[in-house]
């Protein structure tokens, strides 16, 4: 898996001012594009596609940027460059999918949720089995509803900013998780 240096970037310089730098072929500050999101693009990507596959999501995600990074306009695009990042992980994640086919790649193990740890030593079996249970229900969801229901939890996304990057109405993507939420319940009741 790609392992990023945690260190952090200056918050006061912004994505826009570091996308400028890099188009004029400043590789630092590419590199610290990389390491402001990476953490959030990395732990997205492997809730949505499983360990396995994150890794290859990634690397294609970011060159993607590179390829298209003299395309991208913030003041068009909205939601800026994070969710510019966001929304061609996901481009990129359904076109993998695309490409194996819905069922080859469920049988290939693509999970929402992933643990690769068992429950903690006195960890309740009970709570263990509810968190199986909801994982199990969160895999059972339309793929539209799973992808608004991880990029809100998971990724800490504003609904503004997962309506760009799925790419559609913000009525559309609080719609897919209100819907999301009530199937999550029915299939906990059950």
């Amino acid at each position: 898996m790609v392992h990023v240096a945690p260190e952090s970037v200056s918050p006061a310089v912004t994505d826009d001012a570091l996308l400028q730098r890099l188009r004029g072929g400043d590789s630092a500050s590419g590199e610290a594009l990389v390491r402001r999101h990476s953490p959030a693009l990395l732990h997205y990507l492997q809730r949505i596609a499983g360990e396995q596959l994150a890794e290859e999501l990634y690397q294609q995600t970011w060159l993607s940027v590179l390829d298209h990074i003299d395309k991208f306009d913030a003041s068009i695009s909205g939601g800026g460059f994070k969710a510019w990042l966001f929304r061609i992980a996901a481009n990129k994640a359904n076109d993998l999918w695309r490409s194996r086919g819905r069922e080859k790649a469920a049988k290939e193990g693509i999970k929402l949720i992933r643990d690769e740890e068992g429950p903690a030593a006195g960890h309740r079996m009970e709570g263990y089995e509810q968190t199986e249970k909801l994982r199990h229900a969160i895999q059972l969801l339309p793929d539209t509803q799973r992808q608004v229901l991880m990029l809100r939890y998971y990724s800490d996304l504003k609904f503004v900013e997962i309506a760009t990057i799925v790419g559609c109405p913000l009525n559309t993507a609080l719609g897919r998780m209100h819907k999301a939420m009530i199937k999550l319940k029915q299939l906990m009741e059950q």
